[in-house]
Formats: structure tokens, sequence, C-alpha cells
């Protein structure tokens, strides 16, 4: 009877009354084997296309390693598939994808489950050889986790976590600003170590926002900056109540065409208003403000005029001031 090869990692079993003064090359050959299923290899794929690595029967082989490193003669253009045969075979795995081309490759055995491993990226897979249906199977993917005692963590490079799921991590040591951490393991202490208040202010956790249009000046500067110098252009009024808005600019102008009110604006705030007369027949009246003084208002077409408006609150009391400046 002749020799079997039907376990799970090729190796040669002898039929009785086989190999007559050969047997101790085989078995050699067979613990070998059995070694470098615990060591590393390489495979390469010659062409740009699926591929196939059998683990060859009997003999030494590094399909059959543990570690397997899968290389590319040719660079990849595409994700390609890498069958590991027989699909017979029921094994684990440690795959590196070191081809060419930044392409992931994709490692199946039969008809099943498969497991794709990015380009530079290494996988712990496991095939259940279940023949034309085999499956293949991260069994990394949903790693349970009990207690972490982490003590210290240096990291050279760029470290990166994605989704980290375990039942408890315990950090015996308070991971430092220099490795990513806060220094600390409360949050007033972490704000103290970043700097970010001192005892006296933390017992609020709330922090403003980052906002371009906030200002902060000590005690002893002069601001010098929080008013716009563009014009707001208010249109032609030729009816009814201009009220000028200080939120608009703190300059202003529109065209008066018609009998028109001016209001009093309802914020605290100063702003200059350009006027200009296009008819003759247009009128400026004004409306509750405190004072009014100044040039007369003409109503001669073309002809042009500052209005000074100020209003300011003092307790429950507002006042307002308007001064008429001709500029003809």
């Amino acid at each position: 009877m002749p020799s079997t090869f039907v376990n799970n990692l090729r190796l040669e079993e002898i039929a009785t009354g086989e190999k007559s003064g050969t047997w101790g090359d085989v078995t050699n050959v067979n613990l070998e084997a059995i070694a470098q299923a615990f060591g590393r290899g390489t495979e390469d794929l010659s062409s740009d296309a699926n591929a196939t690595i059998t683990l060859q029967d009997g003999v030494l082989d590094d399909a059959r390693s543990f570690s397997l490193k899968i290389t590319s003669s040719a660079s990849l253009t595409a994700t390609r598939e890498v069958t590991l045969a027989p699909n017979t075979v029921s094994k684990v795995w440690v795959i590196e994808n070191a081809t060419t081309g930044s392409q992931s490759i994709t490692i199946k055995q039969g008809s099943g489950t498969t497991v794709t491993i990015p380009s530079g990226d290494s996988a712990m897979i496991a095939t259940d050889g279940g023949g034309a249906s085999a499956n293949v199977v991260d069994i990394l993917s949903s790693l349970k986790m009990g207690d972490i005692d982490v003590t210290t963590i240096t990291a050279s490079g760029a470290v990166s976590v994605g989704a980290l799921t375990a039942a408890s991590l315990a950090l015996t040591q308070d991971l430092q600003i220099s490795e990513g951490g806060t220094g600390a393991s409360t949050a007033a202490g972490a704000r103290t170590a970043l700097g970010l208040g001192t005892a006296a202010t933390q017992a609020s956790t709330a922090f403003e926002a980052a906002d371009a249009d906030i200002l902060k000046a000590d005690t002893s500067d002069n601001l010098t900056a929080g008013f716009t110098s563009d014009v707001h252009n208010a249109g032609t009024k030729t009816s009814g109540t201009f009220t000028p808005s200080f939120s608009d600019s703190n300059y202003q102008r529109f065209v008066l065409g018609g009998s028109v009110t001016l209001g009093v604006p309802t914020t605290n705030g100063t702003c200059v208003v350009l006027m200009t007369n296009n008819s003759s027949a247009g009128t400026l009246t004004t409306s509750s403000y405190s004072k009014v003084d100044g040039d007369d208002l003409t109503t001669t077409s073309g002809h042009n005029f500052f209005l000074y408006i100020t209003r300011m609150t003092n307790g429950s009391a507002n006042f307002s001031s308007l001064t008429v400046k001709a500029l003809q």
C-alpha cells in the first residue's frame, strides 16, 4: 500500500511494510516539515493575476510556514485572489502582504468566506479545510481581551488605534504628555498638566471654543480693532422709516428719493451715514432722537450729507443724538 498525505501538513504517512530501508529518510523530512510549519517562508506571485499556492506533499515547502510572506515579481494593478491549496488543509497562517503595486490580496481556499489583507499589512488567518466550500477566517478580527496592565508606553513612531474593545483597560501609570496623554488621571489634574487652569479655576470644566471674533486684552492694552470700515449700501428710500442698524456697518449710505423718517437705532453704538438727495421733493424728518443739531437738510438734488448717529443706554433711559453735516 503506497504512502498517503491526507494530514493538514501534507506529511508522508508510510503504509505498513512500505519504505523498507528509507523510512528513516522519510521520517527526517517529516520532522523538518513540522519544524518548517513553525517558521517563516516566502511565496512569490509571478504575474499580475490571481494565483494558487499549493502545499506540496511530503517535501519541504515554504507554503507550509506559519509566517508566510507573499511577494510579487510583477506589480499588481488590482486586488488579486490567492488560493491556498489543497482545500482540505485546515491550518493557521500569519500572512504578510508584501506584494508590489500597493494592492490588497484576498486569501481564499474554497467558495466560502475570504480574508482581504491590505498592502503592507499582515493577518492571522485559518483555513477550515472544508473542501470545495472551504472558508478562510481572520482569527484576530474579534479578539476578546481581559485586563491589560500597562506600565510604560513608548511610541517611537506613529501609533494608530482603530476600534478597541476590552473588558477593562487598566493603566498603572498616567500616560505622560510627551507620550500622547494628559499626564494625569483626573480632569482637574489634566487641566493643570496641560496649562488650562489652576486649582482656583477648575470648578468648571467648560472652556470657550476657538472663535476668530473673540478679542482678548490685558488691562494695559488698548483696543485697536473691532469696527468695520466696509460701507453698507442701504439702497434708495422713498417712503416710510429708515432705521440704520449698527450691525450692518459703522459706515453706511443711502439715497433719499421721497418723504422718509430717520429712526433711532435699537442698539447702542455709533455710525456715519452718507445721504444723497436724488429728488428735489425728497424730505428727511427725524423721530425720537434726544438731540438733533448741525446743518440744515436741503432738498437740492445731488447734495450729500453726513449723518452722525450715536445711541447709548444709561440705566433704563436711552439717549440718542443726530448731527447733520452738509457736504455742499
